[in-house]
């Protein structure tokens, strides 16, 4: 194995739900490795409006510049690769295409981590496998709905 591959697993939520379900280490349907993921947090700025200058300030006054802060917080994922899905793996993809537009608790481990990260996500984009000589390609992105834990075992409990 070559590079860093990543470990997903997942539960569509019932509806009204976004917090990690009770019975999820043990209910989680796992999806095959994948080489190609991507789940980056990002947050906005946020700064008061700047004073109007029109033209240059007068000779011995200064422009102020203004400090952004951090206001909202927001995060995506980006799933995709080639692969060899076992019969269970290939329902759980097929399961996990079926929820386009519903809510999905996913986490990711990295195969050189112990820790799992995520939280709960609208599945808003899916792609179709196509098979390639046994190999079926695999796409998925998703919109983070509230925070993305770093570490799903740190979650304070409800």
């Amino acid at each position: 194995m070559y590079g860093e591959t990543s470990k997903f697993r997942y539960l569509v939520l019932a509806a009204a739900t976004t917090t990690r379900p009770a019975d999820f280490n043990a209910a989680a349907l796992p999806l095959p490795e994948l080489s190609t993921t991507d789940m980056p947090a990002q947050v906005s700025t946020k700064t008061d409006t700047p004073p109007k200058v029109y033209g240059s300030p007068a000779a011995g006054t200064a422009v102020t510049w203004q400090k952004p802060r951090p206001d909202t917080g927001s995060w995506t994922a980006a799933l995709s690769g080639n692969v060899l899905p076992t019969k269970a793996e290939r329902t759980n993809m097929q399961t996990m295409y079926a929820a386009l537009g519903k809510y999905v608790w996913i986490e990711r481990q990295m195969n050189t981590d112990d820790t799992w990260e995520g939280g709960c996500a609208l599945v808003t984009s899916t792609g179709k496998p196509i098979p390639a000589d046994g190999y079926v390609t695999f796409s998925l992105g998703l919109t983070g709905y509230g925070p993305k834990y770093n570490d799903t075992a740190t979650i304070p409990a409800p």
